[in-house]
């Protein structure tokens, strides 16, 4: 691109600061935008927009950190303000989603899920379960460069992403970048697990800093070799956080029951069918609020993982929303039984 064609370039349009600029008024930013938009698989932007590289100058103070408590576990969570988490959202639609992780990567994979994850290790003898240390925090800014390499930027631009989606040197848990750029770091990872495990007769993949095998081979090998390749990438087991689950036993992964088939665990399907009789007994109206969103949460899991099971929950919730008695509809409310894609602890 020529240095006239990157000077004209309007750079993201949501961080326009001056409204009388007349690109604000409604036409002319959607004219702007189909103009200067880049494909982002075909992108061959090697710099940033002015309005980037300001940014990127000033990120520091633009994190809200705040503890996420989830039981006895405590995450801090650095979630950037509205402009940078919208740049960051930027720079993965145009640029970071051309880099591609490994297939055996299913957390924050757009097509893939706890679901998938799960069903590449279904009856199998043996099933391996093991987690990353600090995922995140672990991923400085140096390995974000290397990945960042990738792309056909120059110096200077390379520099402004990797300070546009790191925080005190490192990936930040709460910015929308963080996950798939976790996913690239351990691209390396993968694929020396991927090639080691097919050697041995295992499955392998990895759902976040979840990492998982199955097979039939000896698990106490598996293990030692899996430590090691670990920590010559860069990364650490976490410790006591490894199972080792023979067929006999229930084998869960990601949360889900993976012995037969991939569904959840019986306490949670009694957890969810205590739930709904409540319901159906005191009527929705008499529920807390609070209490009425965890069973739409519980119940939005169970149709995600298994649809035709739990679509009679899905239709009875829904009429008791509604305020009828019986049902109306042959398929579930959708706000009802919404997929999501969360893993289960």
């Amino acid at each position: 691109m020529s240095t006239r064609a990157q000077r004209a370039h309007p750079g993201p349009l949501f961080l326009l600061r001056d409204r009388t600029d007349p690109r604000c008024h409604r036409r002319a930013l959607i004219d702007a935008h189909r103009k200067h938009r880049p494909n982002p698989l075909t992108t061959t932007l090697t710099s940033l927009p002015d309005s980037l590289l300001a940014l990127a100058g000033d990120t520091e103070r633009r994190y809200q950190v705040y503890p996420l408590v989830n039981g006895s576990k405590r995450r801090w969570i650095e979630a950037p303000d509205r402009e940078l988490k919208a740049a960051q959202r930027w720079l993965l639609d145009h640029w970071l989603y051309q880099l591609a992780p490994t297939d055996a990567a299913h957390g924050f994979v757009r097509g893939r899920s706890i679901v998938s994850n799960a069903g590449h290790h279904v009856g199998r003898d043996w099933v391996v379960t093991a987690d990353l240390s600090n995922f995140f925090p672990s991923i400085g800014a140096d390995r974000v460069s290397q990945v960042i390499a990738g792309l056909d930027l120059n110096a200077n631009a390379s520099d402004a992403v990797v300070r546009l989606v790191t925080r005190r040197r490192r990936l930040p848990q709460g910015a929308p970048t963080s996950p798939h750029l976790a996913n690239l770091v351990a691209r390396r990872l993968d694929l020396r697990l991927i090639g080691w495990a097919r050697r041995g007769g295992w499955n392998y993949t990895r759902y976040a800093d979840d990492l998982t095998f199955s097979g039939e081979g000896n698990p106490r090998t598996l293990l030692l070799t899996v430590e090691r390749i670990v920590q010559d990438e860069g990364f650490t087991l976490a410790p006591g956080k490894t199972h080792v689950m023979p067929r006999h036993q229930r084998q869960l992964v990601t949360g889900m029951v993976v012995n037969e088939r991939v569904t959840l665990p019986k306490p949670r399907r009694r957890l969810l069918r205590a739930m709904l009789h409540r319901l159906q007994t005191t009527g929705a109206d008499a529920v807390d609020p609070g209490q009425l969103q965890i069973a739409q949460g519980h119940l939005a899991l169970a149709h995600f993982v298994d649809p035709e099971r739990f679509q009679a929950e899905c239709r009875a919730l829904a009429d008791l929303l509604r305020g009828e008695a019986s049902p109306q509809a042959d398929t579930p409310n959708p706000t009802v039984c919404t997929p999501i894609d969360k893993k289960v602890d």
